[in-house]
């Protein structure tokens, strides 16, 4: 079975917790809010739209539909999540860890489309101007659905075995996406300012990719 994951969460650190999770199959579509204690940041509810009043009475994690569902999974089933070095957190910290095949939308991305600077699933929607089966005016919890339409445009130009294989393979980037040297050149930052490259590789939250990409290139 190939089924689509997206998550909200209720901030940015590692203490935060999950806020909704929906899922997608050809079986099956539901969204669940969640409430595990943890106050949205108001820059996240600017984000998904999902705000602490909206989580009142909503089930804890560990006792939702969601957890119910993620436990049922086995290694015959494919998950499709878009950045799963965060997914794999986010569920470690609830004690979880998926038995099925992953596909990472985001590390295929990167690794098939070098001209696009940033990742992130909304900014893809529209750079990439993908089509929906069901039309999404921003709605949090349908997010999923442009999940699916990134993955259908991805095997137009790679197999879902490619994808599997590519989604833990490490991408070696050419530009940076943020920050004072935004749009640059990393090559041509390892001569100009390495100091600013080492600064990176001691932020816990680096990208996993930069990261590789600022060793491979500051080893020569």
């Amino acid at each position: 079975m190939l089924v689509f994951l997206e998550f909200k969460t209720t901030g940015y650190e590692k203490e935060d917790k999950i806020c909704a999770m929906s899922v997608l199959s050809a079986d099956d579509y539901f969204s669940e809010l969640i409430n595990d204690g943890k106050k949205i940041i108001p820059e996240l509810s600017a984000l998904h739209h999902i705000g602490n009043t909206a989580l009142k009475d909503k089930p804890p994690f560990l006792e939702s539909k969601s957890y119910q569902f993620l436990q049922e999974l086995n290694e015959d089933d494919t998950v499709v999540v878009h950045d799963y070095d965060f997914v794999f957190s986010l569920l470690d910290s609830y004690g979880v860890q998926l038995k099925s095949k992953i596909i990472d939308t985001k590390k295929v991305t990167k690794h098939t489309i070098s001209d696009i600077q940033r990742f992130d699933l909304q900014f893809l929607r529209y750079e990439l101007q993908l089509s929906e089966e069901k039309e999404v005016v921003y709605k949090p919890l349908e997010d999923v659905y442009v999940l699916k339409s990134l993955f259908q445009y991805l095997l137009q130009s790679v197999s879902e075995e490619e994808m599997l294989n590519l989604s833990f393979e490490n991408v070696l980037l050419e530009k940076f996406s943020f920050g004072k040297y935004n749009g640059r050149y990393i090559e041509e930052i390892v001569q100009n300012d390495p100091q600013y490259l080492q600064w990176l590789l001691t932020l816990d939250t680096l990208d996993a990719d930069l990261r590789y990409t600022i060793e491979y290139y500051l080893q020569g």
